[in-house]
């Protein structure tokens, strides 16, 4: 079972906001700029969590909430649902499973401390069928500049994730997008715990070939809409 199943979500809170890690308020802020940059009808967000950012979701049409964790996902739903004009709930590992999201409909795609976690090859193929032609794909990685992948903040149910986490190379993420996701720019965030947040943006290319992702895992899936 994938360790991300067993955090609880308030653990995974209190870590994210704890004030030598400061990641949670950062992502929050980088979800917003994004917003503000596209004004997007559609949005997908991979690795939702208990829905950190959604509340920046209020003008777009749908939102796909992507987690293989059931209860962030109820989390979510119980936060967000309320605001938002139509929440998708997607309950799948994209490592073993498709992800059921129309393809070429999404304007922006949030995929924020997720890639170190999961197989690049399936992540890929997913947001090139999910994503329109023109749409932003916003990459969050960590590098953990040698203090170590989770910071102490008394919280160990993340022990397990640490163990299964690997940084992702600027070289090796940018391979993985080219040529169909063109590079865009990127911004690096110091964290108070010395590690660095790096905010990269792509555009999927007007004239990019549509991936069947079938061809790359089962279609077992699990969406919720409530």
């Amino acid at each position: 079972m994938n360790p991300w199943s067993d955090v609880p979500y308030a653990d995974y809170e209190r870590h994210m906001s704890h004030e030598t890690v400061g990641q949670l308020a950062l992502l929050n802020e980088i979800t917003g700029e994004k917003v503000a940059q596209r004004y997007p009808q559609t949005v997908a967000v991979y690795g939702a969590c208990t829905g950190n950012g959604f509340a920046h979701f209020v003008d777009a049409q749908t939102v796909y909430a992507v987690d293989l964790n059931p209860t962030y996902l109820a989390i979510c739903h119980d936060r967000y649902d309320p605001i938002l004009n139509k929440l998708v709930l997607v309950q799948a590992d994209i490592n073993h499973e498709n992800i059921p999201i129309p393809p070429g409909s999404v304007d922006l795609l949030i995929c924020h401390l997720f890639l170190e976690y999961v197989d690049l090859d399936r992540a890929f193929a997913s947001f090139r069928q999910v994503l329109r032609p023109g749409g932003l794909l916003n990459v969050v990685l960590q590098r953990s500049n040698d203090t170590g992948w989770v910071s102490n903040t008394g919280v160990t149910t993340l022990r397990p994730v640490a163990a299964i986490a690997k940084e992702v190379p600027d070289e090796t993420l940018r391979q993985h997008a080219s040529p169909d996701l063109r590079f865009d720019g990127l911004q690096t965030y110091r964290m108070p715990n010395g590690k660095s947040l790096i905010s990269y943006d792509f555009i999927k290319a007007a004239n990019a070939p549509q991936v069947d992702e079938d061809e790359n895992g089962t279609d077992d899936w699990l969406t919720w809409d409530r």
